[in-house]
């Protein structure tokens, strides 16, 4: 492209092109990832396990996409989308990367635009499937989740996906993902311990994958902007990774983690 023609479609437009096949490539490695492949599997043998003495009725299939999104889900996008993001460094080709013309802030944009985009999608698809199921056939009213729930539901994938890829970029070295886990985990149990229902995964979401759980306390439309919020966190710290960026982390950071924490304190009872 001539300097004409970039002044003529201005840089945004100019940003986008650059950004927009590198974002496709890092969902196409995403996708393609082995160790997104068990998961229909684990979910269809561990729910079958548990349902399927009822019969494969629209209750069944309804906690079978729960329990994909909310449960196993979360947990191989985490694995998955931090190997793809390592998987330079794994393979000592970032000396290579560093002397292309596209920058690594750029290039963390869009790994973490490629990761999140379509798993935000399977998200959608997802509470999608359970409102029309939930819409034409009975499902037990307390196992039916509201609207402000269903809308958690992208932002608990993504959210998986980003926090795999800051895990690749401030914990650099093998087992650094299992750290991470370890630590989202044990936060969680301590975090949250105080409530009837304080277990790790409320993280995600205020929901309850199991039968006879106390419904963990917040609001659902106010948990879903904390789960953007979440999300932004993950993907800033992720760009601004590097010391020369600390100053625009924290420029950019400081607000997104404030109004994060405010969304966050507005659910505590």
């Amino acid at each position: 492209m001539t300097a004409a023609e970039s002044v003529a479609t201005g840089p945004v437009e100019v940003v986008s092109r650059r950004l927009t096949p590198l974002i496709g490539r890092e969902a196409r490695r995403l996708v393609r990832h082995p160790v997104l492949w068990p998961v229909p599997v684990v979910v269809t043998v561990t729910t079958a396990f548990d349902t399927a003495s009822g019969g494969r009725n629209a209750g069944y299939w309804y906690g079978t996409i729960f329990t994909a999104l909310t449960f196993f889900g979360p947990i191989f996008v985490l694995f998955s989308a931090n190997l793809v993001a390592s998987s330079a460094r794994r393979s000592r080709a970032e000396e290579m990367l560093n002397v292309t013309p596209i920058t690594d802030t750029r290039r963390t944009w869009a790994m973490s635009l490629g990761v999140a985009l379509p798993l935000a999608g399977v998200g959608v698809i997802g509470a999608g499937a359970m409102a029309l199921i939930d819409s034409v056939k009975y499902i037990s009213p307390e196992d039916v989740w509201t609207a402000g729930e269903l809308a958690q539901l992208p932002f608990v994938l993504a959210g998986a996906g980003l926090l795999g890829v800051l895990a690749a970029r401030w914990l650099p070295f093998a087992g650094g993902v299992l750290v991470t886990f370890l630590a989202a985990t044990l936060g969680g149990v301590i975090l949250f311990r105080r409530f009837d229902s304080g277990i790790w995964w409320m993280w995600w979401t205020t929901g309850t994958p199991f039968e006879g759980q106390a419904p963990a306390p917040g609001e659902p439309w106010l948990h879903a902007a904390y789960l953007a919020g979440l999300c932004a966190c993950a993907a800033v710290a992720a760009v601004y990774r590097d010391r020369a960026q600390w100053p625009r982390l924290a420029l950019v950071g400081g607000p997104v983690v404030a109004a994060t924490l405010a969304l966050g304190w507005l659910q505590l009872p």
